[in-house]
């Protein structure tokens, strides 16, 4: 009685949770989680697409730097005229100045020369034969394009009538499209370059 009493005289009662107020703490809680969680998720992805991006880019550069330099000191090959080059290939042929060609061309994911990269992929042939490629671009760098323009179209370099057919020095432009390949289309990443080299080789 006076342990009642006193109990009554301050204000003091004893009570515990309700089954509402449980509730509503373990709905904050599982609220709290899953934005905690989602948001460690998609820091995650964008890591690994920021990753992913920087190793498409080192390749790209690599590929497009290589590619430069042998346009720079090669002579483009041309069909005998009246033959010209299209305006638009997939593959490039030069030939340096010991006469010795060589073939960079986009091959398909199913070529063996692409096998193990998981990718479309850009190749080269230092015997100029067609027959003996070797990878250019890395592993998971899928080359969705590979053009190349050529301008003129038709060899300055040929004489036609006793005259020269232009008096341009080729020039070489490069368009590759590339993405990098990975389980998740939200860790994937695209690049796009373009560049356009002139050959400094002059045979007049």
């Amino acid at each position: 009685m006076i342990g009642d009493s006193a109990s009554h005289r301050y204000g003091r009662t004893r009570r515990g949770f309700t089954l509402v107020e449980m509730l509503v703490v373990v709905s904050i809680f599982i609220t709290a989680s899953v934005a905690i969680v989602a948001t460690s998720v998609n820091l995650t992805r964008l890591h690994r697409r920021a990753s992913n991006g920087e190793r498409l880019g080192e390749d790209l550069r690599y590929t497009m730097e290589l590619l430069v330099r042998l346009a720079r000191n090669r002579r483009v090959v041309y069909p005998t005229l009246p033959s010209t080059l299209s305006a638009k290939t997939s593959s490039l042929t030069l030939i340096d100045s010991n006469g010795s060609t060589l073939i960079v061309t986009l091959l398909p994911k199913s070529n063996t020369v692409c096998g193990g990269l998981n990718a479309n992929c850009l190749a080269i042939d230092p015997t100029g034969t067609g027959t003996n490629y070797t990878a250019l671009s890395g592993k998971n760098v899928n080359i969705s394009r590979f053009d190349v323009y050529v301008q003129p179209t038709s060899d300055p370099f040929q004489l036609s009538a006793g005259a020269y057919v232009s008096n341009l020095q080729p020039r070489v432009t490069f368009v590759i499209d590339a993405n990098y390949v990975t389980t998740s289309t939200k860790e994937a990443a695209s690049l796009g370059v373009q560049t356009t080299v002139s050959s400094r080789v002059y045979v007049r």
